[in-house]
């Protein structure tokens, strides 16, 4: 086990705001549901995805941003044929269509084919109300970047300036529809991955191995099988609850490689939230402005177990403020097994400042007495690589510059225990049509407060210099969704 990975207690879940705030539920207003072919309008959800995508569209707050961020562009989500420019000369059977200059256009969105619609994407099955689909991602990262590739403190060096399997990702769904003619349903998902991506979505806060997916004797290598989510749903009207093991509601990054723009990810989502949760949690739809979400779970990123006695309180809400601008909270409270006990509180802001431009803000605040950290030996993040305080600030722009291409920078400022680490990203998302997505970026690393070559060689801290330091890394993935 790499607890590297461990190392982010309480995580997950226009303009120039940013975030305060708290607790954890994850609420999806109706423009949520990107992974599941839930497409819904930007300003008023479809009637058919109301109830019926409950799942999907509660699951959590960033998946919600993730929607809103597919949505920004209309071609790019099938949107009407006036998406293509007026007097392209790429209409069908026009002599442009068919030409050199149309191929180049729409592979660069230059004049000529460049906004047309992706179309639909193929799904691997998707009828009687059952959903069964997945993707693969696969990549490439010339240094550790901090989070997936190599955490600072238990670098893993197999994992970076190789071509790796990332994520092999399947799942199969029913979703719960409240408005069933019975007056209620019920539903159920199952996830699982491979990849050296794995461990990352394993039970690992059960520390102990052998229970659930954790160390139970399936990895190969730096390839790792985890089973991220296994829980039953039902579903009155607006009101719809499930039990099992999920994905954390919290945070603005999403563990699934499809739903972020970038191929890494933040420093504060790996290292201050939590990955996975089990217990109950239930969200309620009050209207078509506000939803709010609460529930129990056994501590951070158990499998059926609690750790430490784990006990954690998940709160959040999630308010459509206008057509271009949503909020959100989350927030998680309690005794979090092997990160101790204490609270995590965020917000995340997001604003369409055009059809094309859109920025996402998020502020965290974490604290615990990291009391029950089976690792820790020196009682900060510098030294051992798990932080007992930390506060975040995260600020996204993306620009859609065609359907098929797409501009994002990230800029992240992460204090952990009274040291600044700073990441700067930016880079590009390209669509050569409706189910793959190729994602190359640059990533910049810098903290000037740490020990920059003063500690022992192949310790924590030395480690934790090396990549947080002044790093800078370049990265390339491929997805394909089906």
């Amino acid at each position: 086990m790499r607890y590297g990975k461990l190392f982010e207690f309480v995580r997950r879940s226009a303009g120039a705001l940013l975030l305060l705030g708290g607790v954890e539920l994850i609420l999806k207003s109706p423009t949520l549901a990107a992974d599941m072919d839930c497409a819904v309008p930007v300003p008023a959800p479809a009637p058919a995805c109301q109830p019926q995508c409950s799942d999907e569209i509660y699951k959590r707050a960033g998946e919600r941003l993730a929607q809103q961020l597919e949505q920004m562009n209309q071609c790019q989500s099938g949107g009407p044929a006036a998406c293509a420019a007026p007097g392209d000369g790429c209409a069908p059977g026009s002599a442009c269509n068919s030409g050199q200059h149309c191929m180049l256009g729409s592979i660069f969105g230059n004049g000529c084919g460049g906004d047309q619609p992706l179309g639909d994407p193929w799904k691997l099955s998707k009828e009687n109300g059952f959903d069964f689909g997945g993707w693969f991602e696969m990549g490439y990262q010339s240094k550790p970047d901090g989070a997936f590739t190599g955490n600072g403190p238990f670098l893993d060096d197999n994992e970076h300036k190789s071509f790796n399997l990332n994520q092999l990702y399947l799942y199969v769904t029913k979703v719960a529809d409240g408005n069933h003619q019975r007056g209620w349903d019920w539903g159920f998902r199952a996830d699982m991955i491979y990849g050296v991506d794995g461990n990352e979505a394993q039970s690992f806060g059960n520390v102990k191995s052998g229970y659930w997916d954790f160390a139970n004797g399936l990895d190969h290598g730096i390839y790792e099988i985890g089973i991220p989510q296994l829980y039953g749903e039902w579903a009155m009207g607006s009101f719809s609850v499930k039990l099992g093991h999920f994905w954390t509601p919290t945070g603005y990054d999403l563990y699934t490689a499809p739903d972020n723009f970038f191929f890494s990810r933040q420093l504060t989502w790996y290292n201050g939230e939590p990955f996975t949760h089990s217990g109950a949690l239930a969200t309620y739809k009050v209207n078509d402005k506000l939803t709010v979400s609460g529930g129990w779970v056994a501590g951070w990123d158990t499998g059926f177990q609690s750790y430490n006695d784990g006990s954690l309180g998940l709160f959040g809400a999630a308010y459509t403020i206008s057509d271009k601008t949503t909020l959100s909270y989350f927030g998680a409270y309690g005794q979090a097994g092997w990160r101790g006990e204490g609270a995590l509180n965020g917000i995340i802001l997001s604003h369409k400042w055009t059809d094309k431009l859109m920025t996402v803000h998020q502020f965290d605040v974490f604290q615990t007495d990291n009391a029950s950290d089976p690792v820790a030996v020196g009682g900060d993040f510098a030294t051992d690589g798990v932080a007992g305080d930390d506060v975040a600030m995260v600020n996204n722009v993306y620009y859609d510059l065609t359907a098929k291409w797409r501009l994002g920078g990230r800029l992240e400022w992460y204090k952990a225990d009274g040291t600044s680490y700073n990441a700067l990203c930016y880079g590009v998302n390209y669509k050569p049509d409706a189910n793959w997505v190729i994602r190359p970026e640059v990533r910049h690393l810098w903290a000037p407060g740490v020990n920059d070559g003063g500690a022992a060689p192949g310790t924590i801290a030395a480690n934790v210099s090396d990549v947080y330091g002044n790093s800078t890394i370049f990265g390339v993935d491929a997805i394909f969704k089906f």
